[in-house]
């Protein structure tokens, strides 16, 4: 057996400590002790079995004579001298060897002296784990994560170009369908100008859908630059904007102090002016009633807006956040793009917040935003 071969040797008047030595031989970590000169003491069954190394070859060694000089590492022996001289402890030490039989390994090493009875002689401890497998995942999930990041870049660039690109023939065609109405008027009967209403009222949604998805894109190319924004001064902007909109449907709109969070105002904007949009245009029979409110908390922002609308019904509130997936989703009758809620989305993801709902059928829905406070939160 391993254990046998090793532990069967001889004791000398500089071998560590017998209680010492006993600890060595049962942990499962690869251990070595080695004295002053560097040379090895003493080798537990885990170092056997890890490397494989004849017996005879292992004790009395210079560890940096080991097998093909597998240790023979500039900053493994200054770091071990220093632990010979000054009893400096390290830890963490990662080196990338080649190994006899198998292949390159990548090895986290600690080292400390052991105190035994013996003062006058020095024993060090080599702790060694093999972390190839944990570095070959790490290194595979930054290769994936590369991958996925421009395979990101690329869809957003699609998106961008292909929305981009298509602005131009459906203005052509909306623009054309309108010259035939007033050209040939009298020529047409209701049915006909029916249909090419019909047909400019579609136009004029495919744009706004492409100027959404355009928005949509722009989020992925990382526009705008992140500083301190006072919500409380962002938001009421966005009500005096919204004044005129706010005045036509009788709504009442109030807002708490809000605190100042870290992100692109200009995104930010966007998303509190689609949520307050929202509930302006999905507000039932009643004329609508909306308040945002927010607090700091556990280092980040939480804004909510709520309204009293017609809510959401708890198999819809997933979907109104996917792109395309749902263009009315309270059930009142409105079309929208589909994209608002999207965007407000991946603005929120970029800014490495959270967005949810709550809402039930005929009480309501509260907006649930939060975000961070500082850079170094983020």
């Amino acid at each position: 057996m391993l254990h046998s071969k090793h532990t069967d040797m001889p004791s000398t008047q500089d071998e560590p400590a017998v209680e010492a030595s006993q600890i060595v031989d049962t942990l499962h970590e690869p251990l070595l002790v080695l004295d002053a000169d560097l040379q090895i003491r003493q080798a537990n069954p885990a170092f056997y079995e890890a490397f494989a190394p004849p017996s005879d070859d292992v004790i009395g060694a210079s560890l940096f004579d080991l097998g093909g000089g597998h240790f023979r590492v500039p900053a493994l022996r200054e770091r071990l001298e220093a632990v010979a001289a000054d009893g400096d402890a390290f830890t963490g030490l990662e080196v990338d060897q080649p190994f006899e039989g198998l292949g390159r390994r990548v090895l986290r090493l600690n080292g400390r002296r052991l105190v035994g009875q013996d003062a006058d002689s020095i024993h060090i401890l080599l702790a060694i784990e093999d972390i190839t497998e944990q570095h070959e995942l790490e290194e595979k999930l930054r290769r994936h994560a590369r991958e996925l990041e421009r395979s990101n870049a690329d869809l957003e660039e699609f998106a961008y170009a292909a929305s981009h690109d298509l602005q131009e023939p459906l203005r052509m065609v909306a623009s054309y369908l309108q010259l035939l109405e007033r050209r040939y008027a009298d020529d047409l009967d209701e049915t006909a100008c029916e249909f090419i209403g019909y047909a400019v009222d579609g136009a004029q949604r495919m744009k706004s859908l492409i100027n959404s998805l355009l928005h949509y894109s722009r989020v992925g190319r990382k526009e705008g630059e992140f500083r301190e924004v006072d919500l409380s001064t962002l938001v009421g902007e966005i009500i005096e904007d919204l004044e005129r909109r706010i005045d036509e449907t009788g709504a009442t709109v109030t807002r708490d102090p809000l605190p100042t969070v870290y992100g692109v105002p200009e995104q930010l904007r966007r998303v509190f002016q689609n949520l307050i949009e929202n509930a302006l245009t999905y507000h039932g029979e009643a004329p609508p009633v909306i308040h945002v409110n927010g607090r700091p908390e556990s280092g980040g922002g939480h804004v909510t807006v709520r309204d009293e609308g017609p809510g959401i019904p708890p198999e819809g509130q997933d979907k109104i956040f996917r792109i395309f997936k749902q263009l009315d989703p309270h059930g009142t009758g409105h079309d929208g793009s589909g994209m608002g809620l999207s965007i407000t989305r991946k603005i929120v993801e970029r800014h490495d917040g959270d967005i949810w709902v709550e809402s039930a059928p005929g009480e309501g829905a509260t907006f649930h935003v939060t975000l961070h406070l500082t850079p170094t939160a983020s």
